[in-house]
């Protein structure tokens, strides 16, 4: 039992640096966590932690009962009832309740706060130390190539399905990932076409062709797609024309490949 009591109060102790850090880090599209063995994570935190509670106690005017929190840590509670009475110990358990309750709320709004002014200066984007979102987050949203401007995407994915080697074309809506890893991507307004182009050759026979297919139209909102069953990806970075001359170029095309208007509606 006094082991299970200082297993409690040293978790306790090291609540704040996790609860910085996951303040600071949650969001959508976040990073993967640091790669620690359970040892790593406890001595990590136990150091953090260490700090924290240093920086607390500075502004603590009270007198703070460390031969008790010793006592209690040590697990060894012979001596306890002749150290402190129960009026006192609940006079400290009080105290120390409403201590963490603070500097627990203190972390979170310091960890939002120093998300905040990461975004708010695009330092996640600048310097690895300050990275917020997985890699894939950087890419779609056109982080790279850097500088580049864009209004869309607009993606051609190889795929691998059931009926053989497919190529989906569509808009870029959304994406899923978990950690690093990318799970589906959703596409609209998309059209499919086969990677390769069946024909009949002089001989009778059917072959393939590295040519890709004739395009069909897929019905629905979006599209989502596996990225397990992606074998690549196309990614354009789609500008929409600020000059008139660049809209009657645009113009032009589409008139006459009539198939791309269907693309943007």
């Amino acid at each position: 039992m006094n082991v299970a009591l200082s297993a409690v109060l040293i978790f306790i102790l090291l609540i704040p640096p996790l609860s910085l850090y996951l303040s600071y880090s949650f969001g959508r599209f976040p990073k993967s966590g640091p790669k620690f063995t359970l040892l790593e994570g406890l001595m990590a935190s136990a150091v953090f932690s260490l700090l924290i509670h240093a920086a607390a106690v500075l502004f603590i005017s009270k007198e703070i009962r460390f031969d008790i929190l010793a006592l209690i840590s040590g697990g060894d509670l012979k001596s306890f009832d002749t150290k402190i009475s129960n009026t006192a110990f609940k006079s400290l358990l009080t105290g120390f309740a409403f201590y963490n309750l603070v500097l627990l709320l203190s972390c979170i709004v310091l960890g939002r706060g120093l998300r905040w002014l990461v975004i708010r200066y695009s330092l996640h984007s600048r310097y690895e130390l300050f990275r917020l979102y997985n890699r894939w987050y950087y890419y779609f949203n056109g982080y790279k190539p850097e500088g580049e401007d864009f209004d869309i995407i607009f993606v051609d994915a190889l795929v691998r399905v059931q009926e053989g080697t497919m190529i989906y074309s569509g808009f870029l809506v959304d994406f899923d990932c978990e950690g690093e890893v990318l799970n589906q991507i959703y596409l609209k307004n998309v059209i499919k076409r086969d990677f390769k182009k069946q024909e009949t050759g002089e001989d009778g026979n059917q072959r393939m062709i590295n040519e890709p297919g004739e395009q069909k139209n897929i019905e629905g909102h979006s599209l989502c797609i596996l990225y397990e069953n992606i074998i690549n990806l196309n990614i354009h970075f789609v500008s929409y024309p600020d000059e008139e001359s660049e809209l009657e170029e645009l113009t032009t095309q589409v008139s006459e490949n009539p198939d791309q208007l269907k693309l943007f509606s």
